[in-house]
């Protein structure tokens, strides 16, 4: 498995946000990724989390997640989440996941 891992820093336009979630849904589904948290209240036991939200995605490998990422279809909507929110977005394999 492989996870992207995206940290919310702002919502810039809600409305924007809205559709983009919308839109990355079935092509999430089309990759074999599907969410497996959405945390909007943070339970922080040591340092700070400035992020208003926290989001995993689950993908079976970090090529999938990749592909996914890199294809026409999310690159179509890219400027929408640029114009939506603040994030970071970060792949990481499983422990179970070989190089």
């Amino acid at each position: 498995m492989a996870y992207l891992v995206v940290t919310i820093k702002k919502i810039l336009d809600q409305k924007k946000f809205d559709e983009y979630a919308e839109k990355v849904r079935p092509i999430l589904q089309n990759y074999s990724g599907r969410w497996v948290a959405i945390e909007p209240e943070h339970l922080v036991k040591a340092g700070a989390w400035p992020y208003l939200r926290t989001v995993i995605v689950e993908f079976p490998s970090i090529k999938h997640a990749q592909q996914w990422y890199d294809s026409p279809e999310y690159g179509e909507i890219i400027p929408l989440r640029q114009q939506a929110i603040d994030a970071n977005i970060v792949m990481v394999r499983s422990l179970s996941e070989s190089r």
